[in-house]
């Protein structure tokens, strides 16, 4: 509203304190010159010495010390040097733009009056909902506490999930090894099986004969020996019973020790073994696509094990920080209840310094606008007039009354 008022357009170079300065109320002539050659007039009290101006000035600090969301700082600045020049005159002598910028100010103040009533409202508000905010705070430690308890049992769920699946990450392992191990040493195709047979069992012929002579002790011997030695290194036989094996059919039979006729009957079962699978194999036949399909499959097992593992970290990690969290939701719900007595006294501090702001607004500018919009003429000093008394020596003396006379009385 202030800035949609039209304050008109002063001249160039001229403020507007000027031109109201200039303003001669209305009904005033100028004083003739016989006037002005007259005796001196009686000399008006300057500008300090009016309470008037005073005044004005007060409500000009108002104005300006105003909220600038309520009170824009511009209309402030632009209203608060007119005051003396607007509210300062007497009414009847208001020019139509010192009128306007007296209106504008009133309701300037008005707004700054609501204003803070209505903040004086909302922090009584504030004051008659301190039993329910406590309780409020009490509520939310409340919730925090119960909430934890569950939140701890989601860590230990999680772990156990965890724990589960890193075992079967581990099984998963061990089978894709066995069928990546089955895939390799099925590189044997079916067509060569006849040749494996022949050969293992030529090699179990060649151990028999030298259960009973040394290996150096002939030439047949050494070629037997050598013939061991290249089947145990191309079927990947346990290489520490190999080297065992080999060394002690170098030996005598007499001086060989139980110890090595056990490592021999193991090596024996271990080349009897393969031997049968070979004659399965040629019996019955294993194609190699399905020993890779099976260590396809266990590999992709043992891929996925480790995913679920990865997620069961993943959910262990996220639960812990939900732990973490709610435990801090606890420490600062109980701070929060530590502080609501502060918060309390902060909240009523700043109801009383609202009220006192109120009160000491409304006594203030707004009284003395009040005071000062319908300003009236200050009324015309009345001169004393000195008598001159008569000498003493002048005045006859009353006539002395007798005793018992009345005075005398005036008659119609």
């Amino acid at each position: 509203r202030v800035q949609a008022r039209h304050l008109g357009t002063p001249p160039p170079r001229a403020h507007p304190t000027e031109l109201f300065a200039a303003m001669a109320p209305r009904g005033s002539k100028r004083a003739s010159s016989a006037a002005a050659s007259g005796p001196a007039a009686k000399r008006r009290p300057a500008a300090e010495e009016r309470p008037v101006l005073a005044k004005c000035d007060a409500i000009g600090k108002a104005l300006l010390a105003a909220d600038p969301a309520v009170v824009p700082p511009i209309a402030a600045k632009m209203l608060a040097p007119m005051l003396r020049h607007s509210l300062g005159a007497v009414k009847e002598g208001r020019h139509e733009f010192q009128a306007s910028v007296v209106d504008m100010v009133g309701d300037l103040l008005q707004t700054i009056s609501v204003a803070t009533q209505q903040a004086v409202e909302e922090a009584q508000g504030q004051i008659d909902g301190i039993d329910a905010d406590r309780a409020a705070r009490h509520a939310v430690l409340a919730a925090a506490q119960d909430a934890l308890p569950t939140l701890q049992a989601a860590v230990a769920a999680r772990q156990d999930v965890e724990a589960a699946a890193k075992a079967t990450l581990s099984e998963a392992n061990e089978k894709a090894a066995v069928a990546t191990e089955a895939e390799s040493s099925g590189k044997f195709s079916y067509d060569g099986a006849a040749a494996q047979v022949a050969e293992l069992r030529a090699a179990l012929e060649a151990l028999a004969a030298l259960k009973g002579a040394s290996a150096d002790s002939s030439k047949e011997g050494k070629h037997q020996h050598k013939q061991l030695a290249h089947v145990s290194h191309k079927y990947a036989l346990d290489t520490t019973l190999v080297e065992a094996v080999l060394k002690f059919l170098r030996k005598e039979p007499d001086a060989r020790q139980s110890f090595d006729v056990v490592s021999l009957g193991i090596f024996e079962e271990s080349l009897s073994k393969l031997l049968k699978d070979f004659e399965e194999l040629q019996l019955h036949g294993a194609p190699q696509a399905e020993k890779a399909a099976a260590a396809r499959a266990a590999t992709e097992a043992a891929e996925a094990a480790e995913g679920a593992c990865g997620e069961s970290e993943a959910a262990v990690k996220a639960a812990k920080e939900a732990e973490r969290a709610g435990a801090q939701a606890i420490k600062a719900a109980q701070k929060h209840v530590g502080k609501w007595l502060h918060d309390t006294k902060v909240v009523m501090d700043g109801f009383d310094a609202k009220k006192q702001a109120l009160e000491a607004f409304r006594e203030g500018p707004l009284k003395l606008f009040d005071e000062l919009k319908d300003l009236q003429p200050e009324p015309e000093p009345v001169e004393e007039v000195e008598t001159e008394m008569p000498p003493a020596s002048d005045v006859a003396p009353a006539p002395a009354v007798a005793e018992g006379d009345a005075p005398a009385t005036a008659t119609a």
